[in-house]
């Protein structure tokens, strides 16, 4: 795997071989490709050797006049809230603080900055720097993918009929009526660019002395063969016939799939029990055919033929993937069934196994297997299903398809009946929900599987449009082509935006952690391509990127009000009232000595006159109101930068653990805790949520489980880098945290969707060496985020990271952390390690361990005029 990388500059960087093992991220100030470190809570400590270096507690970045407010008020603040508490004991410490914090403070105020602080983005989210510069697989559009074709071979395409023949609408009106019998060459050719539906099967196994002969012969013919022998109205009417190959051996090779193959003698028995299984069954096909009337009928075994037209037990032909037409095609359905073959011996006689409970019980093994799931649900409703049984009654028992699941047959029962209710056309499932419940029939029955891509193939069945197998194909990857290539309702976009209940959950099991359907959800990206199983092509998506490394100020934005505008300018204007009138009174003093040691004053005066009176009056004229502004500085911060925000600075800011008190981190952001960031109502499934004493819905700390204790925590559970671990999300725009669980710390929120008016965010960590975003949580947050992130570029996105990704040994992994955890000491103290500082330009850019890195800054996105906007 290669170790380069090219960011969304184009600029190519090669990754050092020790830091490959590594989580990295796409630095959102420049698109540069750097390490990930991450600031954590005291519950993070003692955790197992991970891939991402560890900062330590977060530390806060307010400004140190905003600290020293709150130091000076927190002996009679409430926290939590804006209100105040006064104590004897409470007040006694706030009056030994005031002149210490009034003196400070006033000396801080000297030195310029921006209280409220600065806004970047334009107040908007960071973005997430990020360009794909590959093809997909499959494109949704084909011009999207690498050209095979020349743009004139395109454009002649498009000058073709829809239908082949010069059947257009003007033909219609034509008056020269013709009967036009399609040949049977063309009846089955490839349809919009798609392999045909088939109109009948290849091949049928045809009674040779018709439908009521004595004899039980029979011979597997061509269809087209036939109907050149008898004519193009030949009938060619047939029964199907339907059984499992757990109940019937029809090639020996079945007996030690997966298994050490045996000895010569033991597959001798093997292959005379499928020869004579094989036989059985051919002759309950005769018997149905003729019972029915009919002079044909059709078998896998014999009818599915590879390309030398030769019958095998396990044919690979295209056909079993056409099965579909060929029992919508069928007169009627039979079932076959009889007691597993691994029971039963060559030659001998079992008809008396058969009671009604064991051809419960063989029906409903019958049921269990991928395949038989489509037969029933595409045969005729117009007659019967004819249930025959080894030993069982004759004429057999027959049962109308609509009552099939109230015969048991099914553990899902109830979603197999709403299949085969649409079939009936007595209900109307929409094509989103049809393909949804098919996926979720389809998805626990057992196969044994010619393609990893079976269960898709198996629900292609069921569609109209019905791309052509690749055997290359995943399972993902067969039914994201399955789904651009058919009008699914946006189904794939849908999917992504589920929470699984478990990690490491099959794709195709539809199971969302807040019980959400597929059709409650509204995308709000495109699928535009597939790139491999599990990873496809987003592209409208709305995204941020988090901050991970440290806790920056929040700047905020209060309404502006006269009295605020005038206060703040009292209050910035302290100190120099102070400087001013603090000269004022030594030049007074200065000109009074100095006129009486030159004998200007007479000695037995001691009183101020002339000049050095006049400075004395100015100088106390502002001394007196700027000492009052002094000792009154406390009041005037705390009345105006507290209380309500109009805005704030809009940040996604990470923490590893969950902390214990929400109140501690607003304090880290904002200088002052009053209640202001709160904990998800319903955010993710360790959300909770709950009626205050006035009935109001809020949000409760989230769920600790036992192992999240470091005295429970498993040490044998140390290797296993897929352990998941807490995190928190905190949204400093819409003021919420939210817990959540995932295998690394992911790097960015991306919007794909919107269900029960929330948003659907993907929390994605970053695969560089595929250039992906893998999918690590799904949360759910507000509507108003939209309101300050950019769209994302058009990307690659997986629901998994690829178990065969490489990865650093334990060993490795823990040098490098000595190292990080080595710089990390030596620069956090002097909080210039990685820390964001603000340019003069209005750019960010970052300090570097590495002297020789020069970070290029990148202008702020968004509006200027952020003010403006939001006032």
């Amino acid at each position: 795997m290669s170790l380069r990388h090219r960011d969304a500059f184009g600029r190519v960087s090669d990754i050092d071989q020790s830091q490959a093992g590594l989580e990295h991220y796409l630095r959102p100030q420049d698109g540069r490709l750097v390490c990930l470190q991450v600031q954590g809570t005291d519950d993070a400590r003692g955790y197992r050797q991970t891939s991402w270096a560890r900062n330590g507690r977060p530390r806060s970045r307010v400004s140190l006049i905003l600290k020293l407010a709150h130091w000076t008020y927190s002996s009679v603040l409430v926290e939590g809230t804006e209100e105040r508490r006064y104590t004897s004991s409470g007040v006694w410490l706030l009056a030994l603080k005031w002149i210490p914090a009034c003196l400070l403070l006033v000396i801080l105020l000297v030195v310029p900055q921006n209280l409220e602080g600065v806004f970047q983005n334009g107040g908007f989210y960071d973005p997430i720097q990020y360009r794909d510069w590959r093809y997909p697989k499959v494109s949704r559009n084909r011009r999207e993918g690498e050209q095979e074709t020349s743009v004139e071979d395109v454009d002649a395409d498009e000058s073709h009929p829809f239908l082949k023949g010069g059947i257009e609408m003007n033909a219609v009106a034509t008056q020269n009526h013709q009967v036009h019998q399609m040949s049977d060459a063309k009846i089955d050719e490839d349809f919009d660019d798609l392999p045909a539906r088939h109109f009948r099967p290849r091949y049928l196994c045809f009674l040779r002395d018709g439908p009521r002969g004595a004899d039980t012969e029979y011979e597997t013919r061509k269809v087209t063969d036939w109907i050149k022998q008898h004519g193009d109205y030949a009938s060619t009417d047939f029964v199907f016939i339907s059984y499992t190959r757990n109940q019937f051996l029809i090639g020996a090779s079945q007996k030690w799939r997966n298994k050490p193959e045996p000895d010569e003698a033991t597959k001798a028995v093997y292959a005379q029990q499928a020869e004579e299984d094989r036989a059985m069954v051919l002759a309950y096909g005769m018997e149905a055919a003729r019972t029915a009337g009919k002079r044909a009928f059709w078998l896998d075994f014999e009818c599915i033929r590879d390309a030398d037209n030769v019958a095998r037990a396990n044919a690979q032909s295209d056909d079993v993937y056409r099965i579909c037409d060929i029992v919508r095609a069928a007169h009627s359905l039979v079932i076959l069934l009889g007691p597993p073959h691994d029971i039963r011996r060559p030659r001998e006689d079992y008809r008396h196994l058969y009671n009604p409970e064991a051809m419960d019980q063989w029906l409903q093994e019958w049921g269990t297997r991928l395949w038989t799931l489509p037969e029933i649900l595409l045969c005729s409703p117009e007659r019967r299903v004819k249930l025959y049984a080894i030993g069982g009654p004759n004429p057999p028992e027959e049962i109308a398809k609509r009552n099939m699941a109230a015969r048991s047959v099914w553990p899902d029962s109830k979603l197999v009946r709403q299949l085969v209710d649409h079939y009936e056309s007595s209900i109307h499932l929409t094509p989103l929900e049809l393909v949804s419940i098919a996926l979720e029939c389809f998805s626990w029955r057992q196969t044994d599987q010619f393609n990893k891509g079976d269960i898709s193939y198996a629900l292609m069945g069921l569609l109209r449009r019905r791309p052509a197998v690749d055997k290359s194909d995943k399972g993902f990857e067969a039914f994201a082509r399955l789904s651009l290539a058919n009008d699914s309702d946006k189904l794939l976009e849908r999917l992504i935006c589920m929470q699984p209940t478990r990690r490491g959950a099959p794709w195709h099991k539809i199971r969302d952690a807040w019980g959400v359907k597929l059709w409650d959800i509204e995308p709000r990206c495109q699928v535009a391509g597939i790139v491999d199983d599990q990873t496809v092509t987003l592209d409208g998506a709305f995204g941020a990127t988090i901050q991970w490394d440290a806790m920056q100020q929040v700047a905020f934005l209060k309404r502006r009000t006269l009295s605020r505008l005038l206060g703040k300018i009292v209050l910035r204007g302290a100190p120099a009232y102070l400087i001013f009138a603090l000269a004022l009174v030594i030049v007074a003093a200065e000109t009074k000595s100095a006129g009486s040691g030159y004998g200007y004053y007479d000695d037995s005066d001691s009183d101020f006159s002339g000049p050095s009176l006049a400075f004395l009056v100015v100088g106390l004229i502002f001394l007196v109101p700027s000492l009052i502004i002094t000792f009154l500085i406390p009041v005037m911060l705390r009345n105006i930068y507290q209380g309500k925000f109009w805005s704030t600075q809009a940040h996604f800011l990470g923490l590893e653990g969950i902390p214990k008190d929400i109140g501690e981190i607003e304090r880290l952001l904002f200088g002052f805790n009053h209640g202001r960031l709160k904990w998800s109502i319903a955010g993710s499934p360790l959300s909770r949520n709950g009626r205050s004493a006035d009935g109001e819905r809020v949000g409760h700390p989230p769920l600790t489980p036992d192992y999240l204790d470091k005295s429970t925590y498993d040490k044998t559970e140390e290797k296993n880098q897929e352990r998941e671990t807490f995190f928190t999300l905190i949204d400093t725009y819409a003021m919420t945290a939210t817990a959540f669980r995932a295998t690394r710390p992911p790097t960015t929120v991306i919007i794909c969707g919107h269900e029960g008016g929330m948003q659907r965010a993907i929390l994605c960590s970053y695969d560089w060496r595929e250039g992906t975003f893998v999918r690590e949580a799904v949360i759910r947050v507000k509507t108003l985020v939209l309101d300050r992130m950019f769209r994302v570029d058009r990307f690659r996105f997986a629901l998994g990271r690829k178990i065969d990704s490489p990865s650093k040994s334990i060993e490795q992994v823990q040098q490098v952390h000595e190292q990080l955890d080595n710089y990390t000491y030596d620069h956090q103290h002097s909080q210039t390690a990685m820390i964001p500082e603000q340019n003069n330009a209005g750019m960010q850019s970052y300090f570097h361990p590495d002297p020789s890195y020069v970070a290029e800054g990148v202008p702020a996105h968004g509006n200027n005029g952020y003010y403006q906007n939001y006032v």
